[in-house]
């Protein structure tokens, strides 16, 4: 030991070995007074030893245990680091155990603990406080301006420190007495406070007591500003209150609403024409809404189901308009032909005049894109004085858009059919379900699956919506589906409805509704009306045939309205008029944009031109086969289906088969490749409908006949070499016609299709055909 350390010693009269004293829950720091309760006898003894000599004691502090934590504190738990006290008076209680009042007088380190049978003692290394401040005096006094000033800032907001803590803290000089002071004055736990008191300076001690003091601050502000923000939130809704109820109060003075929203609930409950078991769920949830608080969200809920559930149309009903010639008037008006759809109204419409209650049918109307489908049913619902919605389906996926979702859901709703049916405002409006066949699945539910409900005739007078909580009369409505694809809409939903085609139009139809609809409707969506805006049929015509290949009108109306756009243009620039032509039609819309050039209208070999449907309408499909040496196999490209696949397998063994009636050397099948293919490879390409096309490709490489390019054909093939009945007939003819094939071989099974397509087919000829013999009978070409 150093002898400066043993003069200090000796000065403040300090053993090398003082009793022990464990503190618990505070920490003593030189020249704090502090009190303290003693109970373990050890302890007691060596505070009684301790009187009888120096008076001196070592005040240490015990780690901090769990909350749940009762039993006695061991050795380990002190820490190495603690402040002689200098006991000042002692007092003995009556219940045992003693009460002592110490003073620190500076601090020491542990350098041993020894614990016997009757005292707690510990070996010292006494720290001189003369050591601990020396320091650089300039950067002490402004450590201390610093921690003044943040001390003001804390006072100021009248926080943790009183006005007279700063009267005597004005007073102290002394760096260390300050502070010892201010750590007096701090509510820190025990592991802070051992930390401040470890610290090596005076500096060190008044920067850990600054950066504390700093984290008090901020989260004594952050505390503020959550107070101060609930009190303006709680005076917000004190305000907001105050202002209903007087508004409340003013609304009543002037008559113009009753005293209580659950009057007015009630009052709407019993006048509607509402279900029993609506009426009963109204009023069990009028019941609850009465129990529950008004600005909960509970509350919330259950008035948006009541708004819901009372804002239906119940008993609400347009009446039909039952005349037969207003119906077909405004059919004609809106629509050119489509003749089937405008009888299978017109015959509800008689039903409907002799049987008041019949059953509304459910339509399906089903063609390419372009075709008037989702208008029709605007123009049907027009007809009839019903009013009118429309729910597109196309892309939905989860079933709780037609059901509905639970009201357990944050932002539940209804289902779409249940919002239609709402605004629509009637229990009996026109509802087109539009892409119907784009529906979607998910992990989320079948919606398709839940629409067999509302389809079915049987069972949706009860459909029952998730979020309503009750069975809905949708028995009524006229639903009016729309679909581009049949196929692709799952079985037992197709079974529900009435499919009805919408075959595209014809070349003069295209015309006919230019005229009448597409041209009008253009010029007045441009401004132009009675501004001398013409175009004649022949302009029309080059627009539908070089311009547009499509099954409906879309795109030519695009067209129209380019051109009127182009009017108004001329009109704007150089105050002058457009003049449209046939000849000068590519002037304004560029150059042609249909190509034709890929059609065969002369005789090759193994080229023959076939007839396709699609989903847009029909097309010509070319099929090309070609020979070559190799050892007889066969390929087939153009990205064909199974089915088509099939197909040509069963025309290759047809050609196989009867290749005696053919003169076709057999050696030909071993020494020769057959490739057949279908251009536009990358579109799919299905359906047995190309079996005698394919067949008459083949023969003609065999034989080395060429195959006559002005006939067109479709048919599917069997191995006995019959023509089989085909499907859409109507939109083939159409393609052939527009591309200017005017001979087309079809089934005879088929001739039943061609019964009111007389328009479309005229000026064409139509060969009907029982077996493949005919055909080839018709396109082979003699050598």
């Amino acid at each position: 030991m150093s002898n400066t350390k043993q003069d200090f010693m000796l000065e403040n009269d300090i053993p090398s070995l003082l009793p022990v004293v464990p503190t618990i829950d505070v920490v003593v720091f030189p020249h704090m007074v502090v009190p303290l309760l003693i109970l373990d006898e050890k302890i007691i003894k060596g505070v009684e030893a301790a009187l009888q000599g120096s008076k001196k004691i070592l005040l240490l502090a015990a780690r901090q245990q769990a909350a749940d934590y009762h039993g006695p504190i061991g050795i380990q738990d002190l820490y190495k680091m603690g402040t002689i006290g200098n006991i000042m008076r002692i007092m003995h209680l009556p219940e045992g155990g003693i009460k002592v009042l110490t003073q620190g007088v500076c601090k020491a380190h542990v350098q041993e603990v020894h614990s016997d049978q009757d005292l707690l003692q510990a070996r010292i290394d006494p720290i001189d406080p003369s050591q601990a401040s020396n320091c650089d005096p300039s950067e002490l006094e402004q450590q201390i301006k610093n921690l003044l000033t943040l001390i003001d800032r804390i006072a100021a907001n009248g926080r943790m420190f009183s006005p007279d803590f700063q009267a005597i803290l004005g007073q102290i000089h002394d760096p260390e007495r300050i502070a010892d002071f201010i750590l007096s004055h701090l509510n820190v736990n025990v592991a802070q406070a051992q930390t401040l008191l470890e610290k090596d300076n005076v500096i060190h001690l008044l920067e850990g007591i600054q950066e504390f003091l700093q984290t008090e601050c901020e989260m004594s502000s952050m505390q503020e500003r959550i107070r101060t923000n609930a009190r303006e939130s709680i005076n917000r809704s004190q305000r907001e209150y105050y202002l209903r109820e007087q508004l409340k109060a003013i609304q009543k003075e002037l008559g113009e609403e009753s005293d209580n929203e659950l009057d007015d609930l009630k009052q709407k409950l019993a006048t509607l024409t509402l279900t029993a078991e609506a009426r009963t769920e109204g009023q069990r949830q009028i019941r609850r809404l009465e129990k529950t608080p008004p600005d909960s969200m509970e509350a919330t809920v259950i008035r948006n189901h009541l708004e819901w559930l009372l804002g239906m149309p119940w008993g609400t009903q347009t009446t039909d308009n039952a005349s037969l010639a207003h119906a077909k008037t405004t059919l004609d008006a809106n629509h050119y032909g489509l003749e089937e759809i405008k009888d299978r109204i017109l015959d509800y419409l008689s039903v409907r005049f002799l049987k008041k209650d019949c059953s509304t049918p459910i339509l399906c109307l089903a063609g390419a894109p372009g075709v008037g489908k989702t208008s029709l049913g605007h123009s049907i619902a027009t007809s009839l004085g019903r009013n009118y919605f429309r729910i597109s389906l196309g892309g939905v996926y989860d079933e709780s858009e037609i059901r509905g979702h639970r009201r357990t859901y944050v932002g539940a709703m209804p289902g779409r059919f249940v919002y239609a049916m709402r605004k629509a405002g009637s229990m009996n409006p026109v509802i087109v379900i539009d892409e119907i066949d784009k529906i979607g699945m998910s992990n989320r539910g079948d919606p398709s699956a839940a629409l067999l409900e509302i389809l079915d005739p049987e069972q949706n007078h009860s459909f029952y919506d998730n979020y309503l909580g009750i069975h809905f009369d949708l028995s009524k409505v006229m639903f009016i589906a729309t679909a581009n694809d049949v196929s692709a809409i799952p079985g037992p939903l197709r079974d529900r409805m009435e499919i009805i085609h919408v075959s595209g139009y014809t070349h003069e139809e295209k015309v006919s509704i230019a005229e009448r609809h597409l041209l009008g409707k253009a010029i007045k969506n441009s401004g132009l009306e009675d501004k001398g805006m013409i175009l004649d049929r022949a302009a029309i015509g080059k627009l539908i045939t070089e311009y547009t290949r499509e099954a409906g009108v879309r795109d030519l109306e695009r067209h129209i309205q380019k051109l009127c756009s182009k009017y108004a243009r001329a009109m704007v620039e150089n105050n002058a008029i457009a003049t449209f032509s046939h000849d000068n039609l590519h002037t304004y819309l560029g150059p042609s944009k249909v190509h034709n050039e890929h059609i065969s209208h002369s005789n090759r070999i193994g080229v023959t031109n076939g007839l396709a449907w699609t989903p847009y309408g029909g097309d010509i499909l070319m099929v090309e086969a070609v020979l070559m040496p190799g050892s007889g196999k066969f390929l087939m490209t153009g990205q064909l289906g199974d089915v088509m696949k099939e197909s040509t397998q069963a025309a290759m063994t047809y050609v196989k088969a009867h290749a005696a009636d053919f003169n076709i050397d057999p050696k030909m099948f071993t020494k020769y490749d057959l490739h057949i293919h279908l251009p536009a490879g990358a579109i799919p390409k299905d359906g047995p409908s190309a079996g005698i096309t394919v067949l008459s490709s083949m023969l003609s490489v065999y034989t080395g006949r060429a195959i006559s390019g002005d006939f067109a054909m479709t048919g599917e093939l069997n191995l006995q070499g019959q023509v089989l009945p085909i499907g859409g007939l109507k939109e083939k003819i159409l393609a052939a016609k527009q591309h200017g094939l005017k001979n087309i071989i079809i089934p005879k099974s088929n001739q039943r299709d061609l019964a009111g397509l007389d328009k479309i087919y005229e000026g064409l000829k139509i060969l009907l055909v029982d077996d493949v013999t005919e055909v080839l009978g018709h396109v082979l070409l003699p050598h």
